[in-house]
């Protein structure tokens, strides 16, 4: 089945065995190779210009996005400052990787190579999920090199240096660090409030 017939059957697909694998990365942290979590790149990315690869992500990020410091611990990984870990869990975690096909909204890094993507989910905390991408990288899977989209992390955002994240994003369209190439529009009955304008550089809405 190619591509665009899988994004035209199931829109909120995973790449297959996902949940075994990922099962597998956090009962042996000896695993190194990097995780399919689609098939294909979400067709809004490849709408904008992005190369509809496979997404991938690297199995030590992965624990980081599903597990807390203490489970981390438990299973033996040394943890140090720069550590990070954002226990959305397993579930919530693949439930993200389904939502990349249906975004809040996506941001295009002025470096033309990294996007940030904005979920509809919130996590454990109320704090909106965002998904980081790599677009048109590789790595290596078996020792075999392959070229994929790469998700860097996922997680919450909280407030940091207290810039939250609507200010985060306006700052960063201010500077023209960020590009909007997407945001999810109201459909009526939905009760989704967001509206196209809302990220625009002088008018920034609540999003969460």
């Amino acid at each position: 089945m190619n591509n665009k017939k899988v994004q035209n059957k199931d829109k909120y697909y995973v790449a297959k065995n996902i949940s075994k694998n990922i099962d597998d990365i956090l009962s042996n942290i000896e695993i190194r190779n990097p995780i399919k979590l689609k098939d294909y790149t979400p067709k809004i990315l490849v709408n904008s210009g992005v190369k509809n690869l496979p997404i991938y992500e690297n199995p030590s990020h992965i624990r980081k996005n599903i597990l807390t410091v203490n489970e981390a611990i438990e299973l033996g990984l040394s943890i140090n400052p720069r550590d990070h870990y954002h226990g959305l869990g397993k579930e919530l975690y693949i439930k993200v990787i389904m939502s990349l096909d249906n975004p809040r909204a996506i941001f295009k890094n002025k470096n033309g190579k990294n996007y940030l993507i904005l979920t509809v989910l919130k996590d454990n905390d109320n704090n909106c999920i965002v998904v980081p991408i790599e677009i048109e990288t590789s790595t290596y899977v078996n020792k075999i090199k392959i070229d994929i989209n790469r998700v860097k992390s996922i997680y919450g955002y909280t407030t940091n240096n207290n810039i939250d994240l609507n200010k985060y994003i306006k700052h960063n369209l201010k500077s023209k660090n960020f590009v909007k190439i997407y945001e999810q529009k109201k459909e009526q009955g939905t009760g989704f409030s967001t509206v196209a304008s809302s990220f625009s550089e002088n008018n920034i809405s609540k999003i969460y």
